[in-house]
């Protein structure tokens, strides 16, 4: 089964686009709300290996999807998750 994690914050405004974009078309996913301590450690992580501080970041299975490195706009963040679920 493929797999999305959402890491991003409530107050970032692409965070909750790309979120709504995600419901509206049925994709499940886990949103990874970054400012919760106890999800520190695991955004710390991605952050090292997708080489951005950035977010909203995506993960779809093994693959991280990075602001301004994946994709430059939440439509391609999103057209992205959709190719990645579909390979």
């Amino acid at each position: 089964m493929k797999r999305v994690k959402l890491y991003g914050y409530e107050e970032c405004p692409y965070c909750q686009e790309l979120k709504e974009h995600y419901e509206k078309n049925n994709i499940n996913f886990t949103y990874v709300d970054i400012e919760n301590k106890d999800n520190k450690a695991e955004f710390e992580k991605i952050m090292e290996i997708g080489k951005t501080d950035s977010v909203p970041i995506v993960l779809v299975n093994k693959t991280i999807l990075s602001p301004e490195i994946s994709f430059k706009s939440i439509d391609e963040a999103f057209k992205l998750t959709k190719k990645f679920l579909n390979d």
